[in-house]
């Protein structure tokens, strides 16, 4: 299974592919220093796979990159970074 994550500045949202097919999306607005999370969703058939937290990751790795903040809108982005003190400093 391989996963690969990007950002679709179209559809606003940073999408995860599984085996090339989409599996799941965080949806953002941004501005100029913050990005906010609004909302994250994977498909039924890969729940329960670690999927959403292989992309909030790599959403969060994306924007520390990019020298922006996040509003954790999304309850899930909320909880995963709670979870994970690593990523405490990007919260606005």
């Amino acid at each position: 299974m391989t996963n690969t994550t990007a950002f679709n500045a179209g559809e606003n949202r940073y999408e995860i592919h599984v085996d090339d097919v989409l599996a799941g999306f965080v949806e953002v607005r941004e501005d100029d220093d913050t990005v906010d999370m609004l909302h994250t969703e994977v498909f039924d058939q890969f729940e329960g796979q670690g999927v959403a937290g292989r992309l909030v990751a790599a959403a969060l790795d994306d924007v520390r990159e990019r020298g922006k903040k996040v509003v954790a809108t999304c309850p899930y982005v909320g909880r995963y970074v709670s979870k994970h003190p690593e990523y405490a400093d990007l919260l606005a």
